[in-house]
């Protein structure tokens, strides 16, 4: 087949697709998902290339990310997907822990792992603001997650099954453990970055000349750059909250017997609700029209006066959405520039985005949980979370006083306004959640 004929036929094929999703039934309800059929290309040429499949999720809302339709096609593909939780230094050991069996459970020939790009040693200052609120502060000069690496390392080689060489790797590993690289340098482009590959047809061939390919897939903002950078031990894919921040899937050699096909983040169909998709990044903030629907969906849930440590501007106990985002506007000084009015709107975006970050975190808790919170706080696992995020047992963050709301679960299928959220020093917080999104199984 001829490049335009490829060409012609996968434009038919997309247009048949989304078509279909039109005339459903569905289609009212359907979220914000990708239309761009060159990044739907550049995906489906991932999937070509690789012998396994690395899908990051953001673990805040691992199950709103997973999208089934992809793992049955990896299992039809005869190919290996291996899931990785990023960001697990967010959420409660206990929480990551009730994902991974939740989600292994559901999906037996799926590898779960845990990663964070953010380990305690990768972090400065207090774990704790005065108040007692959770501090994720970045340090200048980071060094190669390796526990985190380890365990994917570990994974590939149970799926390898010694077809590979992976001792490169492995060695890469132990060497540059305490290596330090400077996370805000410009990124290093060389024999790194091999190419930037095109869109045409990829013939798969396994382990083609003893190299392992692996594909890296997921959403925007779930972390996939800062997941490469922390295994390759030094900056080589920039890093943006902004969705569609890589424009292009490119090649990668971890070492010489592997190499990493990182895709752009790609939203796939679903039906979870805006507001979700707005706080775990897979709708631009900064082309939200109207963010207070998001900041009342936070604000039902998390305490958010508190948290953010302000007034009401008229002095009232009852709080609205723009209320919240005008104490906040009063207290940053965010004021219009002509007629020096509080400055709703851009106090609204400077909220969502810490929400974003991470800095006020809000979490989703899989089926069940309630009923067996006290297994997975003590089950086995805890002690491995802890080691992949670094932590000790008096910087773990606590799940104890979680105001479970299950009433609020609803199944569903497949930072430049910045500010601090304390008025004392320049600590950013995450925290606590106080809901479970979703409810029972499907």
């Amino acid at each position: 087949m001829s490049p335009a004929q490829l060409d012609a036929q996968e434009q038919r094929y997309f247009k048949n697709y989304v078509d279909t999703l039109q005339a459903s039934e569905h289609w009212k309800d359907m979220s914000y998902f990708e239309l761009n059929l060159e990044t739907w290309r550049q995906l489906w040429r991932v999937l070509e290339m690789c012998d396994i499949l690395l899908l990051i999720v953001d673990v805040r809302y691992a199950g709103m990310m997973f999208p089934p339709s992809l793992y049955t096609y990896i299992q039809e593909q005869n190919k290996h997907m291996i899931l990785v939780l990023n960001k697990i230094d967010l959420v409660p050991p206990s929480v990551v822990a009730a994902w991974r069996q939740y989600l292994s459970g559901r999906y037996p020939a799926l590898s779960v792992l845990y990663f964070t790009s953010c380990p305690a040693y990768n972090l400065r200052g207090a774990t704790a603001d005065k108040a007692g609120l959770q501090v994720r502060r970045r340090k200048g000069r980071q060094r190669m997650c390796a526990e985190g690496a380890t365990k994917i390392l570990e994974a590939c080689k149970e799926i390898v099954k010694g077809e590979v060489d992976l001792s490169s790797w492995e060695k890469k590993i132990k060497e540059e453990t305490d290596v330090e690289f400077d996370y805000d340098e410009g990124v290093q482009v060389g024999e790194t970055i091999v190419e930037k590959a095109d869109t045409s047809y990829y013939t798969h061939e396994r382990y083609k000349s003893g190299v392992l390919s692996l594909g890296c897939v997921g959403q925007p903002n779930v972390g996939k750059s800062s997941l490469l950078n922390a295994l390759m031990g030094r900056c080589v894919v920039s890093v943006s909250s902004t969705p569609g921040h890589t424009k292009h899937f490119q090649t990668i050699y971890l070492t010489p017997q592997v190499r990493l096909c990182d895709c752009p983040g790609l939203v796939f169909p679903s039906k979870v609700p805006r507001p979700i998709q707005i706080l775990m990044g897979s709708y631009p903030i900064a082309q939200l029209r109207e963010p207070y629907t998001t900041i009342r969906y936070l604000s039902e849930r998390l305490d958010m006066p508190k948290l953010l440590r302000i007034d009401h501007p008229e002095g009232d106990d009852s709080w609205s959405p723009r209320d919240i985002c005008d104490g906040w506007a009063k207290k940053r000084n965010y004021l219009t520039a002509k007629a020096a009015r509080l400055d709703t709107y851009r106090a609204a975006n400077s909220i969502l985005r810490m929400a974003l970050d991470g800095r006020i975190c809000l979490w989703l808790r899989p089926p069940g949980f309630a009923e067996n919170r006290e297994k997975y706080e003590n089950c086995e696992e805890i002690k491995y979370i802890k080691w992949v995020q670094a932590l000790t047992d008096d910087t773990t963050l606590k799940s104890d006083d979680l105001n479970l709301s299950e009433s609020d679960g609803e199944r569903q299928s497949d930072s430049s306004d910045g500010g601090d959220v304390s008025s004392d020093d320049d600590e950013t917080a995450a925290i606590a959640n106080k809901f479970a999104a979703l409810a029972g199984d499907d």
